[in-house]
Protein backbone atom coordinates (compact mmCIF):
# COMPACT_ATOMS: atom_id res chain seq x y z
CA UNK A 1 0.00 0.00 0.00
CA UNK A 2 2.72 2.49 0.98
CA UNK A 3 5.80 3.41 -1.06
CA UNK A 4 9.09 4.89 0.13
CA UNK A 5 10.10 7.77 -2.14
CA UNK A 6 13.13 10.02 -2.05
CA UNK A 7 12.90 13.48 -3.66
CA UNK A 8 15.97 15.48 -4.59
CA UNK A 9 16.25 19.18 -3.80
CA UNK A 10 13.88 21.11 -6.08
CA UNK A 11 11.90 18.02 -7.11
CA UNK A 12 8.12 18.34 -7.12
CA UNK A 13 5.93 16.05 -4.98
CA UNK A 14 2.78 17.38 -6.61
CA UNK A 15 1.70 20.46 -8.55
CA UNK A 16 -1.13 22.89 -8.02
CA UNK A 17 -4.30 21.74 -9.84
CA UNK A 18 -2.99 18.16 -10.24
CA UNK A 19 -5.36 15.40 -9.22
CA UNK A 20 -4.94 14.57 -5.51
CA UNK A 21 -4.15 10.84 -5.40
CA UNK A 22 -1.57 10.43 -2.62
CA UNK A 23 -0.64 11.67 0.84
CA UNK A 24 3.03 12.12 1.75
CA UNK A 25 4.38 11.46 5.25
CA UNK A 26 7.74 13.23 5.52
CA UNK A 27 10.35 11.05 7.26
CA UNK A 28 13.34 13.37 6.74
CA UNK A 29 14.13 16.56 4.89
CA UNK A 30 11.72 19.45 4.23
CA UNK A 31 9.01 20.46 1.78
CA UNK A 32 7.74 23.95 0.92
CA UNK A 33 4.11 24.49 -0.08
CA UNK A 34 3.81 27.08 -2.85
CA UNK A 35 1.33 28.92 -5.03
CA UNK A 36 2.41 29.82 -8.56
CA UNK A 37 1.04 33.15 -9.72
CA UNK A 38 2.13 34.57 -13.09
CA UNK A 39 5.93 34.56 -13.02
CA UNK A 40 6.49 34.23 -9.28
CA UNK A 41 6.13 31.59 -6.58
CA UNK A 42 4.44 32.45 -3.29
CA UNK A 43 5.58 30.34 -0.33
CA UNK A 44 2.84 29.29 2.08
CA UNK A 45 4.73 27.29 4.70
CA UNK A 46 7.60 24.84 5.26
CA UNK A 47 6.95 21.25 6.35
CA UNK A 48 9.52 19.09 8.13
CA UNK A 49 10.02 15.62 9.56
CA UNK A 50 6.87 13.75 10.74
CA UNK A 51 4.58 16.25 8.99
CA UNK A 52 2.17 15.50 6.13
CA UNK A 53 1.72 16.97 2.65
CA UNK A 54 -1.45 16.44 0.63
CA UNK A 55 -3.73 15.69 3.58
CA UNK A 56 -6.36 18.07 2.14
CA UNK A 57 -7.45 15.17 -0.09
CA UNK A 58 -9.00 13.53 2.97
CA UNK A 59 -11.65 16.25 3.09
CA UNK A 60 -12.79 15.53 -0.46
CA UNK A 61 -10.59 18.01 -2.38
CA UNK A 62 -10.20 16.58 -5.89
CA UNK A 63 -7.14 18.62 -6.94
CA UNK A 64 -4.18 20.04 -5.05
CA UNK A 65 -4.75 23.70 -4.06
CA UNK A 66 -0.97 24.33 -4.02
CA UNK A 67 2.32 22.74 -5.05
CA UNK A 68 4.75 20.83 -2.81
CA UNK A 69 8.49 21.04 -3.57
CA UNK A 70 11.42 19.44 -1.73
CA UNK A 71 13.84 22.09 -0.40
CA UNK A 72 16.45 19.46 0.53
CA UNK A 73 16.79 15.75 -0.16
CA UNK A 74 13.54 14.47 1.33
CA UNK A 75 12.44 10.94 2.21
CA UNK A 76 8.69 10.32 2.28
CA UNK A 77 6.15 7.55 2.66
CA UNK A 78 3.65 7.81 -0.19
CA UNK A 79 0.14 6.63 0.77
CA UNK A 80 -2.71 6.24 -1.76
CA UNK A 81 -5.59 8.47 -0.71
CA UNK A 82 -8.20 5.77 -1.32
CA UNK A 83 -6.42 3.36 1.04
CA UNK A 84 -6.09 6.02 3.73
CA UNK A 85 -9.76 6.94 3.44
CA UNK A 86 -10.72 3.26 3.78
CA UNK A 87 -8.72 2.99 7.02
CA UNK A 88 -10.25 6.17 8.41
CA UNK A 89 -13.74 4.90 7.60
CA UNK A 90 -12.98 1.60 9.37
CA UNK A 91 -11.71 3.39 12.51
CA UNK A 92 -13.80 3.81 15.69
CA UNK A 93 -16.40 6.60 15.62
CA UNK A 94 -14.45 8.80 18.04
CA UNK A 95 -11.28 8.60 15.94
CA UNK A 96 -13.28 9.40 12.79
CA UNK A 97 -14.77 12.41 14.54
CA UNK A 98 -11.36 13.67 15.69
CA UNK A 99 -9.84 13.14 12.23
CA UNK A 100 -12.61 15.07 10.51
CA UNK A 101 -12.44 17.89 13.06
CA UNK A 102 -8.68 18.30 12.67
CA UNK A 103 -8.95 18.08 8.86
CA UNK A 104 -11.65 20.77 8.71
CA UNK A 105 -9.73 23.02 11.09
CA UNK A 106 -6.53 22.66 9.05
CA UNK A 107 -8.43 23.48 5.87
CA UNK A 108 -9.67 26.75 7.41
CA UNK A 109 -6.17 27.64 8.63
CA UNK A 110 -4.63 26.97 5.19
CA UNK A 111 -7.31 29.05 3.50
CA UNK A 112 -6.59 31.99 5.80
CA UNK A 113 -2.84 31.56 5.27
CA UNK A 114 -3.30 31.54 1.52
CA UNK A 115 -5.37 34.73 1.67
CA UNK A 116 -2.69 36.48 3.73
CA UNK A 117 0.08 35.43 1.35
CA UNK A 118 -1.90 36.49 -1.72
CA UNK A 119 -2.59 39.91 -0.20
CA UNK A 120 1.16 40.46 -0.30
CA UNK A 121 1.26 39.48 -3.98
CA UNK A 122 2.67 42.50 -5.80
CA UNK A 123 1.46 41.33 -9.22
CA UNK A 124 -0.36 44.28 -10.87
CA UNK A 125 -3.35 42.07 -11.72
CA UNK A 126 -3.25 39.03 -9.38
CA UNK A 127 -4.98 35.92 -10.80
CA UNK A 128 -7.23 35.53 -7.77
CA UNK A 129 -8.41 39.16 -8.23
CA UNK A 130 -8.67 39.29 -12.03
CA UNK A 131 -12.33 38.27 -12.29
CA UNK A 132 -13.24 40.76 -9.52
CA UNK A 133 -11.44 43.65 -11.24
CA UNK A 134 -13.18 43.16 -14.59
CA UNK A 135 -16.46 42.20 -12.95
CA UNK A 136 -16.34 45.56 -11.15
CA UNK A 137 -15.95 47.40 -14.47
CA UNK A 138 -18.94 45.57 -15.95
CA UNK A 139 -21.31 45.97 -13.00
CA UNK A 140 -20.46 49.63 -12.35
CA UNK A 141 -20.81 50.52 -16.05
CA UNK A 142 -24.10 48.70 -16.37
CA UNK A 143 -25.44 50.24 -13.15
CA UNK A 144 -24.28 53.83 -13.64
CA UNK A 145 -23.92 54.13 -17.42
CA UNK A 146 -26.35 55.71 -19.87
CA UNK A 147 -26.93 54.92 -23.53
CA UNK A 148 -25.16 57.40 -25.80
CA UNK A 149 -26.24 58.62 -29.24
CA UNK A 150 -23.72 56.32 -30.93
CA UNK A 151 -25.11 53.27 -29.09
CA UNK A 152 -22.21 53.10 -26.63
CA UNK A 153 -22.72 52.96 -22.87
CA UNK A 154 -21.38 56.20 -21.39
CA UNK A 155 -20.21 56.34 -17.77
CA UNK A 156 -18.96 59.31 -15.77
CA UNK A 157 -15.36 58.45 -14.86
CA UNK A 158 -15.33 60.20 -11.44
CA UNK A 159 -18.59 58.43 -10.56
CA UNK A 160 -17.25 55.11 -11.78
CA UNK A 161 -14.10 55.38 -9.66
CA UNK A 162 -16.05 56.43 -6.58
CA UNK A 163 -18.65 53.68 -6.90
CA UNK A 164 -16.04 50.99 -7.60
CA UNK A 165 -14.03 52.02 -4.55
CA UNK A 166 -16.96 52.29 -2.13
CA UNK A 167 -18.99 49.25 -3.20
CA UNK A 168 -16.38 46.86 -4.62
CA UNK A 169 -13.31 48.12 -2.68
CA UNK A 170 -11.40 48.42 -5.96
CA UNK A 171 -8.53 50.86 -6.25
CA UNK A 172 -8.99 53.69 -8.82
CA UNK A 173 -5.52 53.07 -10.26
CA UNK A 174 -6.13 49.40 -10.98
CA UNK A 175 -9.60 50.20 -12.30
CA UNK A 176 -8.14 52.69 -14.78
CA UNK A 177 -5.38 50.30 -15.91
CA UNK A 178 -7.90 47.51 -16.52
CA UNK A 179 -10.12 49.93 -18.47
CA UNK A 180 -7.07 50.95 -20.53
CA UNK A 181 -7.08 47.42 -21.97
CA UNK A 182 -10.48 47.91 -23.60
CA UNK A 183 -9.47 51.37 -24.86
CA UNK A 184 -6.32 49.85 -26.36
CA UNK A 185 -8.36 47.10 -28.05
CA UNK A 186 -10.71 49.71 -29.53
CA UNK A 187 -13.88 48.57 -27.75
CA UNK A 188 -13.94 51.55 -25.38
CA UNK A 189 -12.75 55.16 -25.51
CA UNK A 190 -12.11 58.00 -23.10
CA UNK A 191 -13.80 61.39 -23.39
CA UNK A 192 -11.37 63.99 -22.09
CA UNK A 193 -12.65 67.18 -20.42
CA UNK A 194 -11.23 70.29 -18.74
CA UNK A 195 -11.58 70.41 -14.94
CA UNK A 196 -14.53 72.63 -13.90
CA UNK A 197 -12.46 74.46 -11.30
CA UNK A 198 -9.53 75.18 -13.63
CA UNK A 199 -10.26 75.59 -17.37
CA UNK A 200 -6.55 76.14 -18.09
CA UNK A 201 -5.46 72.87 -16.54
CA UNK A 202 -4.59 69.75 -18.54
CA UNK A 203 -7.50 67.64 -19.77
CA UNK A 204 -8.48 64.61 -17.71
CA UNK A 205 -10.78 61.63 -18.18
CA UNK A 206 -14.39 62.75 -17.89
CA UNK A 207 -16.33 59.83 -19.36
CA UNK A 208 -15.76 56.31 -20.60
CA UNK A 209 -17.65 55.06 -23.67
CA UNK A 210 -18.04 51.27 -23.78
CA UNK A 211 -18.84 50.08 -27.32
CA UNK A 212 -18.78 46.39 -26.38
CA UNK A 213 -19.70 45.97 -22.70
CA UNK A 214 -20.72 42.31 -23.25
CA UNK A 215 -17.03 41.57 -23.94
CA UNK A 216 -16.18 42.73 -20.41
CA UNK A 217 -18.79 40.33 -19.02
CA UNK A 218 -17.61 37.47 -21.25
CA UNK A 219 -14.03 37.95 -20.07
CA UNK A 220 -14.62 37.99 -16.33
CA UNK A 221 -17.11 35.09 -16.58
CA UNK A 222 -14.57 33.10 -18.61
CA UNK A 223 -11.76 33.87 -16.17
CA UNK A 224 -13.64 33.12 -12.95
CA UNK A 225 -15.04 29.87 -14.37
CA UNK A 226 -11.68 28.37 -15.30
CA UNK A 227 -9.64 29.91 -12.45
CA UNK A 228 -11.83 28.50 -9.71
CA UNK A 229 -12.41 25.17 -11.48
CA UNK A 230 -9.62 22.78 -10.53
CA UNK A 231 -7.22 21.63 -13.23
CA UNK A 232 -8.21 24.30 -15.78
CA UNK A 233 -5.47 26.92 -15.27
CA UNK A 234 -3.85 26.11 -18.63
CA UNK A 235 -6.94 27.56 -20.31
CA UNK A 236 -5.99 30.93 -18.81
CA UNK A 237 -2.66 31.03 -20.66
CA UNK A 238 -2.61 32.33 -24.21
CA UNK A 239 -0.87 30.57 -27.07
CA UNK A 240 0.04 32.62 -30.14
CA UNK A 241 -0.20 29.58 -32.43
CA UNK A 242 -3.74 28.87 -31.28
CA UNK A 243 -4.73 32.54 -31.57
CA UNK A 244 -3.38 32.71 -35.12
CA UNK A 245 -5.08 29.51 -36.22
CA UNK A 246 -8.36 30.68 -34.67
CA UNK A 247 -8.08 34.02 -36.48
CA UNK A 248 -7.53 32.22 -39.79
CA UNK A 249 -10.62 30.06 -39.28
CA UNK A 250 -12.69 33.12 -38.32
CA UNK A 251 -11.43 35.07 -41.33
CA UNK A 252 -12.33 32.28 -43.74
CA UNK A 253 -15.66 31.66 -42.00
CA UNK A 254 -16.71 35.31 -42.13
CA UNK A 255 -17.52 34.97 -45.85
CA UNK A 256 -19.56 31.79 -45.41
CA UNK A 257 -23.21 31.32 -44.54
CA UNK A 258 -23.96 29.93 -41.08
CA UNK A 259 -26.38 27.07 -40.58
CA UNK A 260 -29.29 27.30 -38.12
CA UNK A 261 -27.02 26.19 -35.27
CA UNK A 262 -24.44 28.91 -35.95
CA UNK A 263 -21.92 26.50 -37.47
CA UNK A 264 -19.81 27.31 -40.51
CA UNK A 265 -18.36 24.88 -43.07
CA UNK A 266 -14.95 25.42 -44.70
CA UNK A 267 -13.10 23.61 -47.45
CA UNK A 268 -10.10 21.92 -45.81
CA UNK A 269 -7.78 22.77 -48.70
CA UNK A 270 -8.56 26.50 -48.28
CA UNK A 271 -7.59 26.31 -44.61
CA UNK A 272 -4.37 24.39 -45.39
CA UNK A 273 -3.34 26.99 -47.96
CA UNK A 274 -4.05 29.99 -45.72
CA UNK A 275 -2.22 28.43 -42.75
CA UNK A 276 0.79 27.76 -44.99
CA UNK A 277 0.84 31.34 -46.27
CA UNK A 278 0.22 33.15 -42.96
CA UNK A 279 1.90 30.81 -40.45
CA UNK A 280 4.49 29.15 -42.68
CA UNK A 281 3.64 25.59 -41.68
CA UNK A 282 1.81 22.52 -42.90
CA UNK A 283 -1.53 22.06 -41.17
CA UNK A 284 -1.78 18.75 -39.26
CA UNK A 285 -4.19 17.06 -36.90
CA UNK A 286 -2.01 18.11 -33.95
CA UNK A 287 -2.95 21.72 -34.59
CA UNK A 288 -6.61 20.94 -34.02
CA UNK A 289 -5.60 19.18 -30.80
CA UNK A 290 -4.07 22.47 -29.66
CA UNK A 291 -7.45 24.13 -30.27
CA UNK A 292 -9.25 21.39 -28.34
CA UNK A 293 -6.86 21.86 -25.40
CA UNK A 294 -8.03 25.48 -25.28
CA UNK A 295 -11.71 24.53 -25.41
CA UNK A 296 -12.45 25.00 -29.14
CA UNK A 297 -13.55 22.08 -31.29
CA UNK A 298 -13.42 21.59 -35.05
CA UNK A 299 -15.29 18.72 -36.71
CA UNK A 300 -13.67 17.17 -39.78
CA UNK A 301 -16.01 15.74 -42.42
CA UNK A 302 -15.12 13.64 -45.46
CA UNK A 303 -17.57 13.78 -48.37
CA UNK A 304 -17.61 12.79 -52.03
CA UNK A 305 -16.68 16.34 -52.98
CA UNK A 306 -13.78 16.68 -50.54
CA UNK A 307 -12.85 17.26 -46.91
CA UNK A 308 -14.57 20.01 -44.91
CA UNK A 309 -14.13 21.57 -41.47
CA UNK A 310 -17.12 22.61 -39.38
CA UNK A 311 -17.14 24.65 -36.17
CA UNK A 312 -19.30 26.95 -34.04
CA UNK A 313 -18.53 30.35 -35.57
CA UNK A 314 -19.99 32.63 -32.83
CA UNK A 315 -18.13 30.66 -30.15
CA UNK A 316 -14.83 31.05 -32.00
CA UNK A 317 -15.45 34.80 -32.34
CA UNK A 318 -16.27 35.22 -28.63
CA UNK A 319 -13.28 33.18 -27.52
CA UNK A 320 -10.89 35.05 -29.83
CA UNK A 321 -12.00 38.36 -28.28
CA UNK A 322 -11.56 37.00 -24.76
CA UNK A 323 -8.05 35.78 -25.61
CA UNK A 324 -7.09 39.27 -26.77
CA UNK A 325 -8.09 40.69 -23.40
CA UNK A 326 -6.21 37.87 -21.68
CA UNK A 327 -3.04 38.62 -23.65
CA UNK A 328 -3.21 42.25 -22.55
CA UNK A 329 -3.62 41.15 -18.91
CA UNK A 330 -0.49 39.00 -19.30
CA UNK A 331 1.42 41.99 -20.71
CA UNK A 332 0.10 44.17 -17.87
CA UNK A 333 1.64 41.78 -15.35
CA UNK A 334 4.90 41.65 -17.32
CA UNK A 335 5.30 45.42 -17.83
CA UNK A 336 3.41 46.74 -14.79
CA UNK A 337 1.18 49.08 -16.81
CA UNK A 338 -1.11 49.31 -19.85
CA UNK A 339 -0.66 52.14 -22.37
CA UNK A 340 -4.06 52.72 -24.06
CA UNK A 341 -2.34 54.50 -26.98
CA UNK A 342 0.07 51.63 -27.69
CA UNK A 343 -0.76 49.55 -30.79
CA UNK A 344 -2.00 46.00 -30.20
CA UNK A 345 0.73 43.44 -30.90
CA UNK A 346 -0.78 40.60 -32.88
CA UNK A 347 0.25 36.96 -32.53
CA UNK A 348 3.60 36.34 -34.22
CA UNK A 349 3.84 34.20 -37.32
CA UNK A 350 6.36 31.43 -37.51
CA UNK A 351 9.42 32.30 -39.56
CA UNK A 352 9.71 29.92 -42.51
CA UNK A 353 12.88 27.83 -42.23
CA UNK A 354 13.23 28.40 -38.48
CA UNK A 355 13.77 25.30 -36.37
CA UNK A 356 10.54 24.04 -34.86
CA UNK A 357 8.99 21.07 -33.10
CA UNK A 358 7.05 18.87 -35.58
CA UNK A 359 4.54 18.00 -32.86
CA UNK A 360 3.59 21.35 -31.28
CA UNK A 361 5.29 23.78 -33.74
CA UNK A 362 7.22 25.61 -31.00
CA UNK A 363 10.15 27.47 -32.62
CA UNK A 364 13.70 27.87 -31.30
CA UNK A 365 17.03 29.23 -32.52
CA UNK A 366 19.12 26.09 -32.03
CA UNK A 367 17.92 22.50 -32.37
CA UNK A 368 17.79 20.90 -28.87
CA UNK A 369 17.42 17.17 -28.28
CA UNK A 370 13.93 17.60 -26.86
CA UNK A 371 11.23 20.25 -27.38
CA UNK A 372 11.19 22.64 -24.39
CA UNK A 373 7.41 22.99 -24.79
CA UNK A 374 6.04 19.43 -25.16
CA UNK A 375 9.11 17.21 -24.63
CA UNK A 376 8.98 15.69 -28.13
CA UNK A 377 12.28 14.05 -29.15
CA UNK A 378 14.01 16.14 -31.83
CA UNK A 379 17.28 14.27 -32.44
CA UNK A 380 15.99 12.59 -35.59
CA UNK A 381 14.82 15.93 -36.96
CA UNK A 382 18.14 17.65 -36.34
Amino acid sequence: MSTIRVFKKGEVLFKESDRAQNIYLIQSGSVVLQLHRQKQNIDLCLLGSMQIAGEHALSGVATHPHSAIATTETKTIELPIDAVKAQVEAAPQLLKFLTKGLSDKLKVVMRELQSLRLERDNTPCPPDQTAKIFGTIFHVARSKGEQGKDGALVVSWPLMKQYAQRVFVESPKRLETATNIFVKLGVAKYQMIKPDDDPNAQEEIGFVHFMDLPLVEQFFEFYQYYYFKGGKLDLLKTDDRVIQLTDILIDLGSTKELDRHGAVRLDYSDVVEKVKVEMGLQLKGDHFSLLENKGLFVKRQSTETGIFLQFDFPEFQRTAKVWRVLREVERWNEKGYVDPNEPVIEAKSKVVGQNSCPQCQTTFENMPKFCPECGHKLVAAA
